[in-house]
């Protein structure tokens, strides 16, 4: 197909058929194409380097995107990114770090890929101090930027740290955004202060799974199992279909009331939306019955 289609491939062509190979996991395909890519002479092309980069980072080849990136003789901040996204995906930290350093005109996604880097390697209090250099470096954070640096408060429970994100955010034009509001929500639960979750999940204008499932988990983490299943209700009033987490944590906290009752109707939901054979589901499942029948 790409001999005979020789004539009108381009970057465009390489660069969509790159993504689809990431996305759909075709590791033989995706290394034919990046023979074609250097045959036709797009090996330099950084529009077609990014998107090869993260194909073999999101296939585990990380050493293949490496010797890749070493290779390219012309190399934009995009591609840096890249490179780092993908290394911190395989844990090399310092590896990410030593790059990240070495980048003479750094953005915001530069910064924001690092903070949430080392947030998804366990190392929230270095992801915490690289947020404070981008902000003493003037660069804008964006709605990732803040999450990240939220969950790093929420998991080492620094309630009043937190409390300072939340004020600047508030200065922001973020103040409205559906993924900080549900961080915002994670934090303050995780923090113990569930009053504040609930404030700030309130006056949310635009909420997803993603914030009702932060609202019914702050809820069972902190003891209140009657208010998570309300509000699995209440989420499901407004039309929002849950995930696995969602259902795996409504689950848990009818097990922790010992309400076999409404634990079997959940049961039945996970078979409906097809939800049944995720590990969280299942374990939630396992350790109700156990419970109830103790």
């Amino acid at each position: 197909m790409l001999k005979d289609a020789a004539m009108n491939l381009n970057q465009i062509t390489f660069s969509t058929m790159l993504i689809l190979c990431s996305n759909c996991h075709w590791m033989d395909l995706g290394r034919q194409i990046h023979g074609q890519i250097l045959k036709f002479g797009f090996g330099s092309y950084v529009f077609v380097g990014s998107p090869l980069l993260d194909m073999y980072a999101k296939l585990g080849l990380i050493y293949d995107a490496k010797r890749y990136y070493d290779e390219m003789l012309e190399r934009n901040v995009v591609m840096c990114n890249t490179m780092i996204i993908g290394l911190m995906w395989c844990g090399m930290v310092e590896e990410s770090k030593r790059l990240f350093h070495g980048i003479k005109e750094r953005d915001s996604i530069s910064w924001t890929t690092m903070i949430s880097g080392l947030m998804q390697n366990g190392m929230e209090r270095e992801a915490i101090d690289m947020f404070r250099e981008m902000r003493l470096a003037g660069f804008t954070m964006d709605q990732f930027t803040f999450g990240s640096v939220l969950t790093a408060y929420g998991s080492l429970l620094a309630l009043g740290e937190g409390k300072q994100i939340h004020a600047y955010v508030i200065r922001t034009d973020h103040k409205d955004n559906v993924f900080v509001g549900s961080a915002l929500v994670d934090m303050y639960a995780k923090c113990k202060s569930i009053k504040s979750a609930e404030t700030v999940f309130k006056r949310m204008t635009k909420k997803n799974v993603v914030s009702w499932t932060a609202m019914l988990v702050g809820y069972g983490q902190n003891g209140f199992s009657e208010e998570a299943v309300k509000i699995f209700f209440e989420m499901q009033r407004n039309g929002v279909e849950p995930d696995d987490f969602t259902l795996g944590s409504v689950i848990s906290s009818c097990a922790n009331l010992a309400s076999l009752e409404e634990g079997a109707q959940f049961h039945c939901q996970a078979l409906v939306f097809g939800l049944i054979s995720f590990i969280t589901v299942f374990n939630a499942l396992i350790t109700l019955y156990g419970k109830c029948y103790a």
